[in-house]
């Protein structure tokens, strides 16, 4: 009987160090996965904010056409860069916001996937999403084709959004034809290049001309821009909320366990480059007050995919004024805030 219980205690004391270290790995594991999220999550987002807006070598004041539809004549003037009506397409406004609730941005979520969680943020930047290329001709009159090296298969394609850019100009079309062509070489005979067309005409949205106002030459930067947005919904892996990435309708979950987004914009109302005040997206009236936005600060509340690797956590979460919590799941969260400067908007 003595023996018995000796062997009972000690039976509960392996049980019980083996719940401490399960415990303890559970803990570090949590841990560990939701400091690669921050670390991913805060490198990605960065990146897409300083590079909203990018230009090439063209400053910020320097002029834009943008040849999508609608035409800019139908829109209320003859401006040339112009407020477009369409969100995947208003290249104008760097940066933009909104309320997961709002509609205004859901043309830039495809269907089928999951709607933002409320009391949440989204996240809009618009900018460069592929590498640049250059010109390797310059244009005979300001509606002709674009030359570029003759790479199989060309790097823009028929239907994509495209900006060229010298530092005296830029124009924004869309592709309305790629295909490597064989042309007449100035020293004799003849050669292939990669021709980029811009004509006029039908597609989503389609360009209401082909006149780029600009004849650019040889070496003027080509790249694709494109709408990235940020914003909260389940994950597609059923373990709750997730960090969401879309770009120009591709969406895709990027980080689990990241349970809310809030956002607030830093407006430089007095012209010298630094925001003087940070406000949220609904407070943005127009595209004017967008293009005043020098900075933008984000709030995230990381959590981890894994119930009870803690006790559960009774405090409060603040995100830019947005109170959060408590919680009763025993998950680690910690809220990370990230200041980003729009490097396209500084001197």
């Amino acid at each position: 009987m003595i023996a018995l219980v000796i062997g009972l205690l000690l039976l509960a004391g392996i049980y019980r160090i083996f719940l401490s270290t399960s415990r303890a790995a559970e803990t570090t594991q949590a841990l560990s996965d939701r400091q690669e999220a921050i670390r991913y999550v805060g490198a990605r987002l960065a990146e897409d904010v300083r590079m909203a807006g990018f230009r090439g070598c063209l400053s910020d004041t320097g002029e834009v056409r943008n040849t999508l539809n609608p035409n800019p004549a139908s829109s209320g003037g003859a401006r040339t860069e112009f407020t477009h009506a369409d969100f995947r397409y208003r290249y104008e406004r760097y940066v933009e916001g909104f309320d997961a609730s709002a509609s205004s941005w859901l043309p830039g979520l495809p269907s089928g996937f999951p709607s933002p969680r409320a009391g949440t943020d989204v996240l809009t930047v618009r900018g460069p999403i592929d590498a640049e290329i250059f010109t390797v001709r310059d244009m005979a009159t300001t509606t002709a084709s674009l030359a570029i090296n003759p790479i199989n298969p060309l790097p823009l394609a028929a239907g994509q959004v495209v900006m060229i850019s010298d530092c005296g100009g830029a124009a924004i079309f869309q592709v309305s034809a790629s295909n490597i062509a064989t042309v007449a070489l100035s020293g004799g005979g003849t050669g292939n290049i990669g021709n980029i067309a811009h004509a006029a005409g039908s597609g989503t949205p389609g360009n209401w001309s082909d006149d780029l106002a600009r004849e650019f030459g040889a070496g003027a930067q080509l790249f694709r821009v494109g709408v990235i947005s940020y914003y909260i919904a389940n994950s597609a892996q059923g373990s709750g909320p997730a960090l969401w990435r879309v770009v120009d309708g591709d969406a895709r979950e990027i980080a689990a366990g990241v349970e809310n987004l809030q956002v607030m914009y830093g407006e430089d109302s007095d012209g010298d480059e630094v925001a003087d005040t940070y406000r949220r997206g609904d407070q943005f009236a127009d595209t004017a007050a967008w293009r005043r936005v020098v900075a933008v600060r984000v709030a995230l509340l990381f959590a981890g995919t894994r119930d009870r690797a803690g006790l559960a956590d009774s405090r409060s979460f603040d995100l830019l004024g947005v109170t959060v919590g408590p919680f009763s799941d025993g998950r680690l969260r910690r809220v990370v805030t990230l200041t980003l400067a729009l490097r396209n908007r500084l001197p």
